[in-house]
């Protein structure tokens, strides 16, 4: 009898015990799930928050070609780009010609470095070149090039085209002239001095 009664105790017992364990169980589970669903949302929020609705603001993208979300200053860099591009000018003997930029680093880069006068060298019977100190680069292939085109070619060569063309070549966009009349005579069929001003 006695023996039963302590089976009997220690079944109860083991009873509280384990519905203890259970309870402070359930009530951690119950404590950490905000926790972890705040922890969730902020790292969603860092790797990938709503894009501004700012037409002003351009995607960016990395040197992969995927857009990077949520890099602020990037975004920033770039909105400040934008706002600053505008146009420059190339003069060519006595004609001088408006380029208008691209809103792009690569542009405003090029802007902040005038006035330039360069000897640019004949390629192809269709642009000049000029191997340039290195500029942001963002290339892309275009499969056009028009006539006014100004690019950038990798990352150092800095080109004018006089001619309309398709191309396989990746280039980053800086500008297009924005009235090509006289453009080719201008330029001629070899080396040129080009003056650059904003």
């Amino acid at each position: 009898m006695q023996n039963c009664r302590r089976c009997t105790i220690a079944m109860v017992l083991t009873f509280f015990l384990l519905l203890g364990m259970l309870l402070t169980g359930c009530r951690s589970v119950d404590d950490a799930t905000p926790d972890t669903e705040a922890l969730r949302q902020a790292k969603q929020t860092e790797v990938a928050p709503e894009l501004s609705a700012d037409p002003n603001v351009t995607t960016v993208k990395d040197v992969e070609g995927e857009v990077v979300l949520g890099n602020t200053r990037k975004a920033d860099a770039t909105r400040t780009t934008t706002k600053k591009a505008g146009t420059m000018k190339l003069k060519v003997g006595d004609k001088t010609f408006s380029v208008k930029l691209q809103e792009k680093e690569t542009a405003q880069a090029l802007k902040d470095q005038l006035p330039l006068d360069l000897t640019m060298t004949e390629l192809n019977g269709n642009e000049k070149y000029y191997y340039y100190s290195r500029l942001p680069s963002d290339a892309r292939r275009v499969g056009t090039v028009y006539a006014g085109d100004v690019m950038l070619y990798g990352e150092n060569t800095l080109v004018v085209f006089y001619k309309t063309f398709d191309t396989s070549e990746a280039y980053t966009r800086i500008g297009t002239i924005e009235n090509t009349d006289g453009l080719a005579e201008a330029l001629g069929s070899g080396d040129v001095q080009v003056r650059w001003t904003a």
